[in-house]
């Protein structure tokens, strides 16, 4: 239930990208396969951090940490069929020190197809849990998305605190923009 929820607060999106509908990616019916949402939303990851100039590969790289995802969903609202042209719209809603979550939306025109979320945590080569969120929050602060003061807190119980005041700084951010 928690996609309902997720689908009733609006959406910060810091995030979007065209994305045409192939073939190859549509069943016997012509419609999007249903696992193909998961790379599109592996994409918008991606391009999110491109856009906010983080190389995530680099980054990942020379830190020696990983992003598996541990939660996923998907809420297919209306069929993608072949060659389609829509929006993926990615946004960064929660970041805790030891993980962060990607929201989703995916639009024809104004229309919203399917909503999504993906939790990740940071891990290292080994598969320990490390503290990377505090490095995330600040090459975000240094890209001018968090206003100097604001702190991401230790404490995993608060994360929803700093998920409402990031989702606040950047509507601010986008709308200085």
């Amino acid at each position: 239930m928690a996609e309902e929820k997720n689908q009733e607060q609006p959406q910060v999106i810091v995030g979007s990208m065209p994305y045409r509908v192939s073939m190859a990616e549509v069943d016997a019916y012509g419609v999007m396969y249903y696992s193909r949402f998961f790379e599109l939303f592996e994409r918008g990851r991606t391009e999110l951090f491109r856009a906010l100039g983080i190389e995530y590969r680099k980054v990942m790289q020379q830190e020696q940490v990983l992003m598996p995802v541990v939660e996923a969903a998907c809420r297919y609202m209306a069929p993608v069929v072949y060659d389609d042209l829509i929006t993926l719209e990615t946004a960064i809603t929660n970041i805790g020190t030891r993980g962060i979550r990607f929201d989703y939306r995916i639009l024809r025109d104004e229309a919203v197809l399917a909503v999504g979320f993906t939790q990740h945590i940071f891990i290292d080569p080994q598969g320990r849990p490390v503290s990377f969120g505090k490095k995330v929050f600040e090459l975000l602060k240094e890209k001018g998305l968090i206003k100097e003061g604001t702190e991401l807190d230790d404490n995993e119980g608060e994360s929803e605190d700093v998920s409402k005041k990031l989702k606040k700084l950047i509507n601010e951010r986008m709308e200085e923009n």
